[in-house]
C-alpha cells in the first residue's frame, strides 16, 4: 500500500502529497492522520509528516519507504477534508492548516547525529579535528553543534566526506517539546501474609528507615515515589535499597497535567429557567433532534442567562452520546466559563486554549482524542477539536474580533466552525447580546433562526447609564481623566463595599512622550508608531515589534527637560485611582500583566474572592464576566474606540460599551454605568446607554447598504511587506495589474489602491495595501491564487510578503 504525506518542510516547493511505500511491518500502524518519519530530499533527510491518503498505486516507479510511524492517529478522515478546504480559502500550505489542527510541541524533530565508526584511513588536519570533537563527546554529536563550532568556516563538505569515508556514521534520534507525563510507582513485591516476617527481617538488620516505608507499603497497593518519601519521611537512597533487596518494584505511570483548582471545583444543581429560557431551549433542541445542520442565532441582553441555555443545550447532546465544542473570545473568560461547566458535568470536560502550558494543553487535546472527555470550551483553536460525532457547537460572543485569526492561516473561527457543523449535520449557535452586524442581518432575513433572551434573570434590571460630556469637565477647570460623576460614584462604591470595574481600551501610561520645546516625537526605529510610555519600569514600548528604550529625561533632539506624556493608558488609570483612593485594593488586567501562565485566572479569582475594590482593564474585563458584587463600570474613554479608521468603528464601540456597561448589576444589587466621551452625541454612545441595539442596528445597516460594506459585500485585503519600499510598491501594483486582466471577473469587483497602509511600517518592513470589494470571496479565490502566484514567479518579488486575508478585522 502507498500512502500520500505531507512531510512538514514549509515551502511551497514542498506544498503537495509525496508518495511512500508502507512496509510490512508498519501496515497496522499507518493510518489516515498518522504522523510518521520519512527519508526526503536528496540526502534522504529524515522529516516528519502526516499520512492524508493511503492508494494501492502511484504515478511513480521508485518510491522511497516509510521510516517510522506512531501508534495513534492525531486527527480522523473527517479532517482531511476540512485540510484541503483551509488551504483552498486561507491561501496557506498543507502544513500550515495540519499544525492549527495538531496540538503545538507534539511536532517530532529528527535531530542528525555523527556517530564515530573504528576507521582506518588517513584524516585530513580539519577532519581529526572535527573527530577528535566528536570522540570528547561519548562517540556521537549532533551535527548542528558541530558545525556552530566552526562560525567562520564551511564544514558541511568535511562532514560528508567524512560520512563517505566510514568514519562516521549518520543516525537520527527523534525528539519532541512535549511528550506524556509520567510519574514514578512503587509497589511492594511482597505478599500480605509476609509482610510481618519482612518487617521482622529489616528491624533485625536495623534498617529503621526500610522499616517505615514498608509500613506505609503495607496500607496501600501503589503509590507514587514522591508520596512515599514524603509519608515515611526518608531519601531515595532509602527507597532504593529495598528496590536492591527485591521487597519493592518501581513502573512509570502516564498521568495528567490538571490544573489544580480543578479539583477544587464541586458540582451543582441547575438553576431553575425562566420561562424565555425555557423557550429558547426547547426550541434549540427541536433543532438537536432533526439531526442535521441548523444555524441558530441567540440574541440575548447581558446578564439573561445564555450561558444556562448552552448548557441545557449541551446536557442534551452529551447524554445522546455526541460530542459539543463551546468557543469563547478570550482566554480571560474561560475559567469562569470553565468552573460552571465543571459544577455541571464534572471530568467530561477539556479545556483548550493558548494560556495552558504546551503539556496542559496535550494532556486536553488526549482527552478529547481518547473520548475521556465529550465537551470542550475553548478559545478559537478549540474549533478544531479531535471530535468525531460532533452534536453542538457554541460560539458564544460571536461578534468578537479574536474569532479572527491574524496570522496564517487567516482563518475565521465563525466558518471553520460552520464547516465543521456541516461536516457533523450539528447545530450550530451564534450568541452576543450584540451580534455581529452580518449575522443579525442574516438572521432578519430568515438565513439563521434568531432566538431573544430580552430580560434579565430574576427580573434584574439593566444598569442605568450616564454619558459625562468631558468638554464640560474641562471648562469647569477639571483636566484629570476622571469626571466629577465617575469619581463621585466611585467613592459612593468604596463607601457600599461594593467593587467596581474601570475601562479603557488602551494599555500603558501614556500613548506617546513628546518634547514641548522642539516637538519631537519618540517613534519606533522600527515600525512607523510612536513609543507608549510604561510607568512602571520607565521605558517605552513598541507594541507592535517590542522595541524598548529607557524613558528619556532630556529631549535627545535638543537637549530640553520638557518631556510630556501624552494620553493615557490603564497604567496611568491605576496610578491616579491610588493616588485618588490610596485605601482602595486595585487589579489591573492588560496585556503587561497577563504574560503568566494562569495570569487570567489567578487575577480574576483574587478579585472574586478576596473582594478587590477595582478592576482595571482593557478590553479582557468588558464582556462576559459575571462577579455579583459589582454594581459600577466607568469607562474612562469612549473615544479611543469611536475614532478608529475603520468603517466597523461605531459597530465596536456600541458591542464594547454595551458589553462593559453589563458588567454591573448581575445580582441582586443594582447596576450603573458612567461613560465618560467627548463625543456624547455619537450614534454608539446613545444607543448604548440606552441599550438599544436594534436602534443601532438600523441605523448601521443602512450607512453600510449606502456604502456598499459587508454584509452587502465580501472584502478581501491584500497586504504586501518587504525590507524595499520600491520592490513593495511595485509588486502590489503588479498583483493588482494581475487580477483586473483575469478573464471572467465579475464587473462589480472593486480594486481599491494599491497604497501604502495605514501604518507603512511594522517591525522594519515596508507595507502596502489593496483592498477589494466584491459580492463573494469565494469566487475570487482562483483570481487571487493566480496572481500571488505570477507575483512569486517574478525574481524582483522574491523578497515580497504576500498575506491575503477575506473579511479581515483590520484594513489599514
Amino acid at each position: 500500500m502507498i500512502a500520500q504525506v505531507i512531510v512538514n518542510a514549509p515551502s511551497a516547493q514542498t506544498d503537495k502529497k509525496f508518495d511512500y511505500l508502507i512496509p510490512d511491518e508498519l501496515s497496522k500502524k499507518v493510518f489516515v492522520g498518522t504522523r510518521v518519519n520519512v527519508p526526503f530530499g536528496k540526502g534522504n533527510k529524515r522529516l516528519e509528516g502526516y499520512v492524508i491518503g493511503i492508494t494501492e498505486t502511484s504515478s511513480l516507479n521508485k518510491l522511497k519507504t516509510i521510516s517510522d510511524a506512531e501508534e495513534i492517529p492525531v486527527f480522523n478522515e473527517s479532517m482531511i477534508e476540512l485540510i484541503e478546504w483551509m488551504r483552498e480559502n486561507y491561501f496557506c500550505s498543507y502544513i500550515d492548516a495540519i499544525k492549527v489542527i495538531v496540538p503545538t510541541g507534539t511536532s517530532i524533530k529528527s535531530i542528525e547525529y555523527a556517530v564515530l565508526k573504528e576507521y582506518d584511513c588517513r584524516l585530513t588536519p580539519k577532519e581529526r579535528t572535527i573527530v577528535g570533537i566528536v570522540s570528547k563527546r561519548g562517540g556521537a554529536c549532533d551535527v548542528i553543534d558541530i558545525i556552530s563550532l566552526f562560525e567562520n568556516d564551511n564544514i558541511k563538505p568535511t562532514i560528508k566526506r567524512l560520512y563517505d569515508k566510514g568514519v562516521f556514521e549518520r543516525q537520527y534520534r527523534d525528539t519532541r517539546t512535549v511528550s506524556d507525563k509520567t510519574v514514578k510507582i512503587v509497589k511492594s513485591t511482597v505478599a500480605p501474609e509476609d509482610f510481618s516476617e519482612c518487617i521482622d527481617m529489616l528491624n533485625k538488620a536495623r534498617a529503621v528507615a526500610q522499616v517505615k516505608v514498608m509500613e506505609v507499603l503495607s496500607r496501600t497497593d501503589i503509590i507514587s515515589l514522591n508520596d512515599l518519601m514524603t509519608l515515611s519521611q526518608c531519601g531515595y537512597n532509602t527507597i532504593s535499597a529495598l528496590r536492591k533487596r527485591g521487597l519493592i518494584e518501581f513502573s512509570e505511570k502516564i498521568v495528567l497535567r490538571t490544573h489544580k483548582r480543578l479539583n477544587e471545583i464541586e458540582k451543582k444543581e441547575p438553576p431553575v429557567l425562566t420561562d424565555e429560557q425555557k423557550k429558547a431551549v426547547d426550541e434549540i433542541n427541536s433543532g438537536i433532534n432533526q439531526n442535521r445542520f441548523n444555524e441558530i442565532l441567540l440574541h440575548g441582553v447581558t446578564g439573561s442567562g445564555k450561558t444556562e441555555v448552552y448548557m441545557n443545550a449541551i446536557e442534551k447532546v452529551v447524554n445522546s452520546g455526541k460530542q459539543a465544542i463551546m468557543l469563547v473570545p478570550e482566554i480571560s473568560l474561560t475559567p469562569q466559563m470553565m468552573e460552571r461547566f465543571i459544577e455541571r458535568f464534572g471530568e467530561k470536560v477539556a479545556v483548550f486554549h493558548s494560556g495552558l502550558s504546551l503539556g496542559e494543553k496535550y494532556d486536553e487535546w488526549k482527552k478529547m482524542r481518547d473520548k475521556k472527555a465529550n465537551i470542550v470550551i475553548g478559545a478559537r483553536s478549540a474549533v478544531f477539536a479531535p471530535f468525531d460525532n460532533i452534536g453542538i457547537i457554541i460560539i458564544d460572543e460571536e461578534h468578537e474580533l479574536s474569532y479572527k485569526s491574524e496570522m496564517q492561516p487567516r482563518y475565521d473561527t465563525k466558518v471553520a466552525a460552520k464547516f465543521r457543523a456541516m461536516q457533523s449535520g450539528c447545530t450550530l449557535i451564534y450568541a452576543s447580546a450584540t451580534p455581529d452586524i452580518r449575522t443579525y442581518y442574516n438572521a432578519k432575513n430568515n438565513k439563521i433562526k434568531l432566538l431573544e433572551l430580552n430580560k434579565r434573570v430574576n427580573k434584574r434590571p439593566i444598569p442605568e447609564v450616564s454619558i459625562v460630556d468631558m468638554r464640560n469637565e474641562l471648562k469647569n477647570g477639571n483636566k484629570s481623566i476622571f469626571s466629577k460623576k465617575l469619581l463621585d460614584e466611585i467613592k459612593l462604591n468604596l463607601e457600599k463595599k461594593e467593587q467596581t470595574i474601570l475601562f479603557l481600551n488602551r494599555r500603558g501610561f501614556s500613548t506617546f512622550v513628546s518634547c514641548r520645546s522642539c516637538g519631537f516625537v519618540a517613534y519606533c526605529p522600527n515600525c512607523n508608531i510612536s513609543l507608549t510610555y510604561h510607568k512602571y519600569n520607565d521605558t517605552l514600548r513598541c507594541h507592535y515589534c517590542g522595541h524598548t528604550v529607557k524613558n528619556y529625561t532630556l529631549c535627545p533632539k535638543c537637549n530640553s527637560k520638557y518631556i510630556r506624556y501624552f494620553g493615557g493608558g490603564t497604567q496611568r488609570v491605576e496610578n491616579e485611582i491610588k493616588e485618588l483612593f490610596p485605601d482602595a485594593t486595585t487589579i489591573r488586567m492588560d496585556v503587561d500583566t497577563t504574560v503568566g501562565q494562569n495570569s487570567h485566572e489567578k487575577l480574576l479569582y483574587e478579585f472574586s474572592k478576596n473582594k478587590t475594590d477595582i478592576l482595571i482593564g482593557t478590553q479582557m474585563v468588558a464582556k462576559g464576566l459575571d462577579f455579583p458584587d459589582v454594581t459600577l463600570v466607568g469607562v474612562v474613554s469612549a473615544d479611543t474606540m469611536l475614532n478608529i479608521e475603520d468603517f466597523r468603528s461605531a459597530e465596536r464601540s456600541f458591542d464594547l460599551l454595551e458589553q462593559v456597561s453589563g458588567r454591573a448589576g448581575r445580582a441582586d444589587k443594582k447596576g450603573r454605568a458612567v461613560i465618560q466621551t467627548y463625543s456624547p452625541e455619537h450614534s454608539a454612545v446613545t444607543y448604548a446607554s440606552r441599550h438599544e441595539y436594534l436602534k443601532f442596528y438600523e441605523r448601521e445597516i443602512d450607512l453600510r447598504k449606502k456604502m456598499n460594506y459587508p454584509p452587502f459585500c465580501d472584502l478581501v485585503s491584500v497586504m504586501f511587506s518587504g525590507t524595499y519600499e520600491p520592490k513593495v510598491a511595485q509588486c502590489a501594483r503588479f498583483f493588482a495589474k494581475n487580477i483586473t486582466e483575469i478573464k471572467n471577473i465579475d464587473k462589480s469587483v472593486q480594486i481599491l489602491g494599491p497604497v501604502p497602509s495605514a501604518i507603512t511600517k511594522i517591525k522594519n518592513k515596508y507595507r502596502w495595501r489593496i483592498l477589494i470589494k466584491c459580492k463573494d470571496a469565494k469566487l475570487l479565490t482562483e483570481a487571487l491564487s493566480s496572481a500571488a502566484k505570477e507575483c512569486s514567479m517574478n525574481n524582483n518579488f522574491e523578497k515580497v510578503i504576500i498575506a491575503i486575508d477575506k473579511n479581515p478585522n483590520n484594513i489599514n
